[in-house]
């Protein structure tokens, strides 16, 4: 009896440093999956980004655009056009350029892969608004969103 008393506190030690380790095994193990799901996600918005600027035709076919999304890309080009001529001053045309750009977005009625397209071709152009918003070179902005819209009847009818 006499040994079972030291023996139990012996036991009981090695008994809870082994919990402990299992613990801090376990603590690791979820920390590097963390970690891996953070890279992975990371990887993934990189891989998105990277693919989200570039449209691609449907298999050489243009997408069907709604014909909300073709009056706000016309009404744009025709803005630019005038902001390049100076018919319209660059603070009213970056409020106009910018209600017309979100009511493409409201309005949008496509789906499936030709939405997606849509965002692609987007994204670029909202980079250019917020340019011109920031005050850079306002007609190097606008010629270069210009020339931008005029692809759109590359990708889209």
């Amino acid at each position: 009896m006499k040994h079972f008393k030291l023996l139990l506190p012996v036991i009981l030690l090695v008994f809870v440093a082994c919990n402990n380790r299992e613990s801090k095994k376990d603590e690791n193990h979820d920390d590097h999956q963390k970690s891996e799901m953070k890279d992975e996600q990371m990887d993934d918005k990189e891989g998105h980004e990277e693919t989200a600027a570039k449209v691609q035709l449907d298999n050489g076919k243009k997408w069907k655009a709604n014909p909300e999304t073709i009056t706000g890309i016309n009404n744009m080009s025709t803005l630019v056009q005038n902001g390049i001529t100076g018919k319209v001053e660059v603070a009213k045309l970056y409020d106009s350029l910018q209600v017309e750009f979100k009511a493409i977005f409201d309005k949008c009625t496509m789906t499936g892969e030709s939405h997606n397209q849509l965002h692609n071709y987007l994204l670029p152009l909202k980079g250019q608004l917020d340019n011109l918003k920031a005050g850079s070179s306002h007609i190097n902005t606008l010629e270069e969103m210009q020339e931008y819209l005029i692809t759109f009847k590359n990708y889209f009818e």
